[in-house]
């Protein structure tokens, strides 16, 4: 009795033993991985075919759109006139205005009508210059003075000497027939030429003896008398303005006053023509400052020639910066 009780008690003893030892083992060892299903599989590879299709599809669509065709940039050129039926009046410096206008054929022909007939030929341009100086409401006839200048209509601008700083102009253009009766087809805005002459503020900070002055400006034996040497450095001053370097074209760089009524007088200018020629692609200064050569390697330019001696250095480099000739003209005038 005792033999089977001791065997049926190890029995169950190595049944515990089998149990703890399987346990032990699942832990150690690894987990299972599930299996999956081949219908899921071919779910998975099918989705993923499509979205790697989608996107070579748009890539192809990115790749093959056209590209935008390549225009060449037009060119516009700028019309030769608008037909504003206008004429504009702009200060130069205190001595000179300058002026140009725009006027439609049929501004003309409608001032040409409102002429009587027997008073329509041997019409001329003329441009008329009005001090206004002090003038409101100005209608052309209340200016202070007025003068009147025979002008290139096709030039469209014109450089008028008014030699008065400080005053206030207008200027109209129109016809004038030989009875002297003009006949007006625009009127310009009006201005004011600038002051002229060194300033009566003076800066006590600042100020420096007149003699230091005028070294400091290069200029030298003005005369003795503070009013003699302020008068020669105004006039200096105003020869360099009053003299531009440019080519002028067909505009006019003088003008010839009209006698104003019960008053004579008599005015006179002169006028320096520079000119010269050389190689069509080559560079020419004067006086330092380049000179626009046409086509066929001429220049030519005016200067306004006051009272005095005057030098113009010309140079001229040849286009490969190999040659270089300077020639210097020297001209004096006296005036009794």
């Amino acid at each position: 009795m005792k033999k089977e009780t001791t065997k049926a008690v190890r029995k169950s003893t190595d049944k515990e033993k089998k149990t703890i030892f399987k346990r032990l083992i699942s832990r150690i060892s690894p987990r299972k991985t599930k299996k999956v299903l081949p219908s899921v599989i071919e779910t998975e590879s099918a989705q993923l075919q499509e979205v790697k299709q989608e996107n070579f599809q748009v890539e192809k669509v990115q790749l093959s759109a056209p590209r935008s065709e390549y225009r060449p940039q037009e060119s516009y050129n700028l019309p030769f006139r608008y037909n504003d039926d206008r004429i504009v009046l702009l200060p130069r410096d205190p001595w000179w205005v300058f002026t140009y206008w725009d006027i439609s054929e049929n501004k003309i022909n409608q001032v040409i009508s409102s002429i009587p007939v027997y008073e329509r030929e041997n019409l001329k341009w003329v441009v008329r210059v009005y001090d206004v100086s002090g003038v409101r409401n100005f209608n052309g006839t209340n200016a202070v003075s007025h003068f009147d200048l025979d002008v290139n209509f096709e030039a469209h601008n014109w450089y008028i000497n008014v030699n008065q700083p400080e005053r206030e102009w207008c200027v109209e253009i129109g016809l004038m027939n030989p009875f002297g009766k003009f006949f007006p087809v625009a009127r310009s805005n009006i201005i004011k030429t600038p002051y002229f002459g060194i300033s009566n503020i003076i800066d006590e900070e600042w100020a420096i003896p007149d003699e230091d002055y005028y070294k400091v400006l290069g200029v030298y034996d003005l005369g003795r008398s503070s009013l003699e040497r302020k008068r020669r450095f105004e006039e200096i001053i105003k020869n360099q303005i009053s003299s531009p370097l440019a080519s002028w074209g067909v505009s006019s760089l003088y003008s010839e006053r009209v006698p104003v009524k019960d008053k004579f007088f008599l005015e006179v200018w002169t006028e320096l023509i520079l000119y010269g020629r050389t190689e069509h692609d080559a560079s020419v200064t004067v006086e330092g400052t380049p000179v626009k050569l046409k086509p066929d390697g001429t220049f030519s330019l005016r200067y306004a020639l006051p009272v005095g001696d005057f030098k113009y250095e010309v140079a001229g480099v040849s286009k490969s910066k190999k040659h270089r000739i300077t020639k210097t003209p020297a001209v004096k005038r006296y005036e009794k």
